[in-house]
Order: structure tokens, then C-alpha cells, then sequence
């Protein structure tokens, strides 16, 4: 499942929360099995990933970083974030 975040505005954390509540509202009008394992994958990626860390590492690359795709596997076993040609895999929260 590829997901697309807009980073301008939002750290990652606040950006894919903003991204579930607008899933959530688009599922209520026209429920989709799309959007629901959308709804799902947002839901585990923001109840399982250490932000903190993460946040840390996003600042480390490179240029300041404006969009990320969100690469979550069906099974929802493995996270991916890509910066353009980077990949950063975010550690679970303990």
C-alpha cells in the first residue's frame, strides 16, 4: 500500500493523522474496501512507529524533506518512508 504525504506544512506524525481523519470522513460517504485498508495501514503506522526517533531522523537528511510516500505491506509486517532517493525503515515504539 503506497500512501502520499504532504510534509510542508506538518511533521509526519501530525500529517498522517490529518491524512486518517480525511480517509475516515471520505469512508463515511462512500465506503470503499480501498479506503478502508487505507484507514487500516494509517491506523497501525501511528500506533506502532517511535515518532520521536523518527522525527530525529527525518531532520538528519539532507535538504528539508516536503512529501514522503508511506510504503506499508498488506500484512502491515513492514514500514517504508521514502524522501525521494532515500528509505528510512522507523523503529517500533516501546
Amino acid at each position: 500500500m503506497i500512501i502520499r504525504l504532504d510534509l510542508s506544512r506538518h511533521c509526519i506524525e501530525t500529517t498522517a493523522r490529518l491524512r486518517l481523519e480525511t480517509l475516515i470522513r471520505s469512508y463515511f460517504k462512500l465506503p470503499d474496501p480501498d479506503t478502508e485498508d487505507r484507514i487500516t495501514a494509517l491506523t497501525h503506522f501511528l500506533k506502532t512507529v517511535d515518532f520521536q526517533d523518527l522525527r530525529v531522523r527525518i531532520s538528519q537528511l539532507e535538504g528539508s524533506e516536503t512529501s514522503a510516500v508511506l510504503i506499508i505491506s498488506k500484512d502491515l509486517t513492514s514500514v517504508e518512508i521514502r524522501f525521494k532517493n532515500q528509505s528510512i525503515y522507523p523503529a517500533p515504539r516501546i
